[in-house]
């Protein structure tokens, strides 16, 4: 490629010309300043804009590594399938954890799928990247079945239909949605939409899958997902820390012990439960940070998860 840039030209074209130049082309700034007729600190300046303004988008695929000793301990302490716990950094931010238990989520999934598989999704963060990070699978007899009700929200994290769409073409798989809020106003509209036939046949489903993919809530406000994204009130919240609530699956809350907190809100929702969850040999949780280690083996403890994906420093937090 060799051009001269002129005053006018379109400033995305040229930063994207230049990106090319750089990152595909692999030509030194000092090429590449000579190619357009520009200065090198021009070049320099353009390379940094791109990458500010999403043209060039650069992705570390750290190697996954799993420590194995305290894989083996998470196992003997709860009594689980398996654990696998990633090898990270210390100091990351939760974006940066949650994209890396995505990534070793993923590759444990992938070795527990098989052609006929049915799969349960509920909806996280973690889950919404482990589902972005799974590589496309040819297992169209698989099924993947919607675990809980729609959230209200723009967040395709938080929308467990969206994640069921994703995950039905990475696989090949035949969907099965469950058509209906999550959270209703009151225990008798959850039970009206509960005794309806399709809602009940999809839960019904979700009782039979063979693997679920499952995030760990916390109660912490920052890291509580409903009341981050305003589904609950920093009351309800309240009450279920009241009640001793230290973490969720599928917005079934449980107090340090695993043992499932008697709250009313549970009445209003239109999902799985944890007794349906039970039933689901493989119940994988990924979850990790140290906001939710308590919340975390308050799941191992009580069960709702039997198979993990975390990483060593929560690990080292959740054995004490």
């Amino acid at each position: 490629m060799d051009f001269k840039y002129k005053r006018g030209d379109e400033r995305a074209d040229l930063l994207a010309d230049v990106s090319e130049m750089y990152y595909e082309d692999n030509l030194t700034q000092a090429e590449i300043a000579r190619s357009i007729g520009l200065t090198r600190s021009a070049v320099s300046r353009i390379l940094t804009e791109a990458r500010q303004k999403g043209i060039v988008e650069i992705r570390v695929r750290r190697p996954i590594r799993f420590d194995e000793e305290l894989s083996a301990a998470l196992v003997g302490r709860f009594g689980l399938k398996s654990a696998h716990v990633l090898i990270g950094r210390q100091k990351q931010d939760y974006a940066h954890l949650r994209a890396q238990l995505g990534e070793a989520a993923a590759r444990v999934l992938e070795t527990v799928l098989q052609a006929d598989s049915s799969f349960g999704i509920a909806w996280g963060t973690t889950v919404s990247a482990t589902v972005d990070a799974l590589e496309e699978l040819d297992l169209a007899a698989s099924r993947v079945v919607q675990l809980v009700g729609v959230l209200g929200s723009d967040s395709h994290a938080l929308n467990a239909q969206a994640l069921v769409e994703r995950m039905a073409r990475k696989v090949g798989g035949r969907s099965f949605f469950l058509y209906s809020p999550f959270i209703v106003q009151d225990a008798e509209t959850a039970h009206a939409l509960l005794s309806n036939d399709e809602v009940r046949q999809t839960i019904e489903a979700g009782r039979r899958c063979d693997v679920a993919l499952l995030g760990i809530g916390a109660t912490d406000p920052e890291y509580c997902s409903l009341y981050q994204s305003g589904h609950i009130s920093l009351k309800e919240l309240e009450v279920m820390q009241a009640a001793g609530a230290i973490g969720d699956v599928c917005a079934q809350y449980f107090d340090i012990h695993g043992v499932t907190c008697d709250l009313d809100f549970h009445n209003r929702l239109v999902g799985v439960t944890v007794d349906d969850l039970m039933h689901i040999p493989i119940r994988l949780g990924v979850a990790g940070g140290e906001a939710k280690a308590q919340a975390i083996a308050g799941a191992l403890l009580g069960g709702q998860v039997n198979v993990l994906v975390t990483d060593n420093y929560t690990a080292a937090l959740i054995l004490g």
